[in-house]
């Protein structure tokens, strides 16, 4: 870009500010587009041959011209480096920030009111500004480093840029530099756990195994049951133990509630006792390879629209969520669709329900995930989706080719052989699930993992199962209800809200963005791709009688349209809870 048209590109320090300015710039560009309506961007321009972008701003009646380098039938479009508001043949290029402001300025119309208007246009500003310089950050370090290791590990911790469709995937409110240092997977760290222990008339706790609330449980560190028992002595069977987030306890000790709970007795502090363990993706969840478990801990700090704590509805959604799992997965999974399930929960109680107990059990909350051994494994580990389709500094590639390639190094991907085989272990077994159980996962690229065999998917994984959706009726008609979970439930939906998710989740977000990266990575049109998702969707209907099934594959089929969240307008208007959708031209008919 012009702003750094005079810098050395090979300095890593001007690459990484190059890079997460284009990586926040397509983010931008395509929320916007996307939620504009503006899903054919081509144009042909009458003064300059190489302008084949244009982007209508109505509001500040202006336009943004470029260069299209791929069209996307899901809205994933890739941009050449040059912008410019006007296409006659002198026309200045305009940089980064200017680019960033006129659109800002543009979606900043989305509020009538002036004065508000202004407030939100900042805010997001701000938050964009925020997110971008942490990307560069990322990227800073990441070029120093060797490239990463294809293990689970490495690539857990390699979704430098995030969300392909959010205007903000990289903000964080909350740590300062040294904290981003040691606790943001970015850096590739690892760090050890603080223990507390709680007395248990003080636990508020639900495991789908009894022998998981036990003081001896399996998932609980070592390093804390001994760290307890040099504490608490005879009292050690009176108390509860919970992990908890180093820089989470530095927050509670700071709380006046929690002085006062540890005067008391009812909450011992451990200290920093361990195990080891390495924060995913999500920063807030880690991996404890001892255990072999995921803690899915609670951080006083915001992450993209959200603090990230479990407050107690969404600890219930997750347990109910898998309280259904449970029930069906030995009938629905198998070696090569996995869903992983939380095993339970643990956070401190106070009695009542004041405001101040709500946000003590937010702040304490931590659920237990399980972890495939192949985490651990040099052989088939998963990799998280997202990270695989990331382009790592040094690379011109996603990770994705580089694993395929080195997997089978003697000759060429397929890469439609290859979307077929992942649609068979991945869209088959979600569609059916969903249309003879009602239960729509929330398999974004970010709760999806692959494992490869000779470059080929071979194993699919689905985990966080707070997301997941379940169709209220079929709820009914399995006696879910009331012996699984109760009427209120915050996972059940009407039929047509759990539909809406599945399509969304994994048709919208997730193949979107896939088949986008096989296309423009491989050289190829996004068409063959689609049509391969089409002819799989086809050859299901003839296979199956069920008409839950039937009625599905003809909706995504036949529709127009398909469901996606409207990132850029919820940031805007504060929207995290309740995201606002738009329609996108559907990519399966398109093919």
């Amino acid at each position: 870009m012009q702003l750094h048209a005079k810098l050395d590109p090979s300095s890593p320090a001007v690459d990484a500010v190059i890079r997460s300015q284009q990586e926040s710039l397509t983010r931008l560009l395509n929320t916007y587009l996307r939620e504009s309506g503006q899903h054919s961007p081509s144009y042909s321009s009458p003064y300059r041959s190489e302008l084949s972008l244009k982007i209508a701003l109505p509001h500040i009646k202006k336009s943004l011209y470029g260069s299209l380098r791929h069209h996307s039938a899901g809205g994933h479009h890739e941009f050449g480096d040059s912008f410019y508001t006007e296409e006659h043949t002198h026309a200045e290029e305009i940089g980064f920030e200017e680019i960033v402001a006129l659109l800002l300025e543009e979606v900043s119309f989305a509020e009538n009111d002036p004065g508000s208007r202004e407030l939100k246009k900042l805010e997001l500003q701000t938050l964009l500004l925020n997110s971008t310089s942490r990307m560069e950050d990322y990227y800073r370090h990441a070029s120093q480093q060797p490239m990463p290791a294809l293990d689970f590990r490495s690539c857990e911790q390699s979704l430098l840029s995030g969300h392909p469709f959010h205007p903000t995937p990289k903000s964080l409110e909350g740590f300062n530099e040294l904290d981003s240092l040691a606790y943001s997977p970015e850096y590739r760290t690892a760090f050890l756990l603080h223990g507390f222990a709680v007395s248990q008339d003080y636990v508020v706790e639900d495991w789908l195994a009894e022998s998981s609330g036990r003081t001896d449980a399996e998932w609980i560190p070592e390093q804390m049951k001994t760290a307890a028992r040099s504490k608490l002595s005879d009292e050690y069977t009176n108390y509860a133990i919970l992990p908890c987030h180093p820089w989470q306890a530095n927050y509670l000790l700071s709380l006046e509630s929690v002085q006062q709970l540890l005067q008391s007795g009812h909450l011992v502090d451990l200290g920093l006792t361990g195990p080891k363990v390495y924060p995913t993706s999500s920063v807030r969840t880690v991996w404890n390879p001892e255990q072999r478990c995921f803690f899915k801990l609670s951080l006083h700090i915001r992450i993209t629209n959200f603090i990230r704590e479990n407050n107690y509805e969404q600890l219930r959604r997750t347990f109910d969520a898998a309280k259904v799992v449970q029930a069906i997965r030995e009938r629905y999974t198998n070696e090569q669709f996995q869903l992983l399930l939380e095993e339970g929960y643990r956070t401190v109680g106070l009695s009542g329900t004041t405001h101040l107990g709500e946000e003590l059990m937010a702040s304490f909350s931590m659920i237990v995930r399980e972890a495939p051994e192949a985490c651990s494994s040099t052989e088939q580990p998963p990799y998280v989706l997202a990270s695989l389709l990331e382009v790592q500094p040094g690379s011109e590639e996603p990770l994705l080719f580089q694993a395929v390639r080195e997997s089978q190094p003697e000759e060429p991907a397929d890469w439609i052989a290859w979307l077929r085989r992942y649609l068979q272990l991945s869209m088959q077994p979600l569609v059916r699930l969903y249309t003879e159980t009602g239960i729509s996962l929330e398999a974004h690229v970010q709760n999806s993992m692959v494992s490869l065999d000779k470059g080929m998917p071979a194993v699919f994984y689905v985990r966080d199962l707070e997301g997941i959706s379940v169709n209220e009726t079929i709820a009914r008609r399995e006696n879910w209800i009331p012996h699984l979970i109760g009427e209120n439930s915050p996972v059940l939906y009407s039929e047509e809200e759990s539909r809406h998710r599945l399509k969304y989740y994994f048709f919208v977000n997730h193949l979107c963005h896939l088949i986008q990266r096989l296309a423009f990575y491989s050289g190829q049109a996004e068409q063959p791709f689609w049509h391969e998702v089409k002819l799989t969707l086809e050859q299901m209907k003839r296979e199956s009688d069920h008409s839950a099934m039937h009625d599905l594959l003809d909706d995504l089929l036949n529709s127009n349209v398909l469901p996606a969240k409207a990132n850029l307008l919820s940031r805007f208007h504060k929207r995290g809870e309740t995201p606002l959708y738009v329609n996108i031209p559907n990519p399966i008919k398109g093919c």
